[in-house]
C-alpha cells in the first residue's frame, strides 16, 4: 500500500436525533444508513444510568463528542460503519425507541422513571428535532485496512481493546458473524453458558469467544507442536476461516461439528452432573476459581478430534462411558496433578498427555 492510501479525508456533518434513528433503522433493513455494530465494535457496556445522563446532557445542550463514521461510496447500499461513538448512538436509539426509563438524572429530576413516550410532548420534540449530534464522515473508499487503522487508533488509550477483540476486527468474515451469533446463543443457554464459562466479563471482552475458537482449531487440526500459546490456535483458525473461499460450506461443517461436541458436553453436564467439564471437575477435583482451564479444554478437544476422525459416536452409551473413563484416568495422572514448572499449555506437555490419553483409549478397545 503506498503512502497516498493512508491519507485520510473526511466530511463534517450534523444530524437531528430523529435523523439518527431513521438512519439506524434503515441500515437494520439492509438499506443505506448507519450501521451500529460492524464486527469490530466491542460489546455494549453502558448502564441505564450512563444512558440517562447522556440524554440529560443532550437536553441541557452540553456538547457531545464527535461521532466518527466510515463512509465508503463504493458499497451499495451505502452504509456508514460506526468507528467511534457506538455507545452514544445506541443509547439515543434505545431511548427514543422506549427501551428504558430515565434514572439518576441530576438536573431534570422530574423526568426520572419516564420513558420517551411519557415525556412532555415539547421535550419529545426538542429531542427529536432540535437536538443534534456532530459527525465526521471518514472516506475509506473500499480500503478496509484504513478503516481498521482508524478504528484501532480511536480505541486505544484508557479502554484498549482486548487481543481477541482485535482479532475479531482483523479477521472479519461471514463465518465470524455466524460464530458470534452461536456464542450469543450459548450465552443465553444456561447449560452451555456453564460449560464454556461464558460469564458477563468473558462474553464482553470476548475471552469466551477465544476459548471456543481454540477448541474449534484443535477439533479441526489437532494439537500443533509449533504453537506455544493457546491464542495462536484462535488466531490461526480465524485467519483460515476469513480466507476460506466458500463460507457457507465452512459454516455447515463447523455447525455440524459443534452440534456433536455440544451434545457430548451437555450429556456430561446433565447425566454426570459435571457443571464445568473443561475444568478439573471432569476428573473429580473441585476448584471454585477455575471453571474453564485452557490446557484441559485443549487436551479434551484433541481427544475429540481423534475420536471424530475415527467416526466414534460421542454420546452412544458404551462409547460415552469409555470416553469419560479415559479422560478421567489420563488427566488425574497427568502433569496437571504433579509438580510442574513452566507454561501449562507447553506443546510437549499437551502432546504427551494427549498421546497417553489415546493409548488409554486404545487399551480399552
Amino acid at each position: 500500500m503506498d503512502e497516498k492510501n493512508w491519507e485520510v479525508e473526511s466530511t463534517p456533518d450534523s444530524k437531528t436525533l430523529k435523523s439518527v434513528c431513521d438512519e439506524i433503522d434503515s441500515a437494520l433493513k439492509g438499506e443505506p444508513g448507519i450501521k451500529l455494530d460492524p464486527e469490530y465494535q466491542r460489546e455494549y457496556k453502558f448502564t441505564t444510568k450512563d444512558e440517562s445522563l447522556l440524554i440529560e446532557s443532550i437536553l441541557m445542550g452540553i456538547p457531545i463528542p464527535v461521532i466518527y463514521l466510515s463512509s465508503d461510496t463504493t458499497k451499495i447500499p451505502h452504509v456508514s460503519n460506526v468507528i467511534d461513538g457506538q455507545h452514544r448512538l445506541r443509547a439515543v436509539y434505545r431511548f427514543i425507541n422506549g427501551k428504558f426509563a430515565l434514572k439518576g438524572l441530576e438536573r431534570y429530576k422530574d423526568l426520572n422513571e419516564k420513558k420517551f413516550d411519557e415525556l412532555p410532548v415539547e421535550t419529545q420534540n426538542k429531542l427529536l428535532f432540535q437536538s443534534n449530534l456532530s459527525f465526521q464522515n471518514i472516506h475509506v473508499q473500499n480500503n478496509p485496512e484504513l478503516e481498521m487503522e482508524i478504528f484501532k487508533r480511536y480505541n486505544q488509550g484508557t479502554n484498549p481493546l482486548s487481543k481477541q477483540e482485535i482479532r475479531h476486527a482483523v479477521f472479519r468474515s461471514e463465518f465470524n458473524m455466524w460464530f458470534n451469533k452461536k456464542v450469543d446463543q450459548f450465552f443465553s443457554d444456561s447449560i452451555l453458558k456453564d460449560i464454556y464459562n461464558i460469564s458477563k466479563k468473558r462474553y464482553s471482552d470476548k475471552t469466551a469467544h477465544e476459548s471456543i475458537y481454540v477448541m474449534l482449531s484443535i477439533l479441526e487440526n489437532g494439537l500443533n507442536s509449533e504453537y506455544n500459546t493457546s491464542p495462536e490456535y484462535a488466531e490461526a483458525f480465524m485467519k483460515y476461516a476469513a480466507e476460506y473461499a466458500t463460507q457457507e460450506d465452512l459454516i455447515k461443517n463447523y455447525g455440524d461439528k459443534l452440534e456433536k461436541v455440544n451434545e457430548f458436553l451437555v450429556k456430561i453436564h446433565q447425566e454426570l452432573e459435571i457443571k464445568y467439564p473443561f475444568s478439573k471437575e471432569i476428573y473429580g477435583v473441585q476448584s471454585r476459581n477455575y471453571k474453564l482451564q485452557t490446557p484441559i479444554l485443549m487436551i479434551i478437544s484433541a481427544f475429540l478430534h481423534y475420536l471424530l476422525n475415527n467416526h466414534i459416536n460421542l454420546v452412544e452409551e458404551d462409547k460415552f462411558k469409555k470416553i469419560i473413563e479415559t479422560i478421567k484416568e489420563t488427566l488425574s495422572n497427568s502433569y496437571l496433578e504433579k509438580p510442574f514448572k513452566g507454561s501449562n499449555t507447553r506443546p510437549s506437555a499437551l502432546l504427551e498427555t494427549f498421546d497417553e490419553m489415546k493409548r488409554n483409549w486404545e487399551s480399552k478397545s
